[in-house]
């Protein structure tokens, strides 16, 4: 009886144990899920400002065109418009001189 009730106690004994040993396994996977967890959320995140940084240069550079683009667009119109009024006004003195000379 004695040794059926010390088998007992030595069965406890190793359930213990094996419970405390899985408990901190479980704590070791736990903080190890963790850790990379936030590995990669920080990762994430660095990925994330990275894109950002990169869609918003791209925006600002296609601004910087397109307002280039404008920019020309407004310097050849106001060319042909110089260029047009420089052509009436020849062609005013030329009326004017004409009258003038006849």
């Amino acid at each position: 009886m004695n040794t059926v009730l010390l088998s007992i106690i030595e069965s406890e004994e190793e359930a213990s144990r094996l419970e405390n040993e899985a408990k901190q396994q479980a704590l070791l996977i736990l903080t190890e899920a963790r850790r990379k967890a936030s590995e990669i959320l920080e990762k994430s995140l660095i990925e994330g400002e990275a894109l950002s940084e990169e869609l918003l240069q791209k925006a600002r550079d296609e601004a910087v065109e397109e307002a280039n683009l404008q920019a020309d667009s407004k310097n050849r119109e106001l060319e042909s418009i110089r260029l047009k009024s420089k052509e009436r006004l020849n062609k005013a003195a030329e009326y004017i001189v004409e009258r003038i000379v006849s």
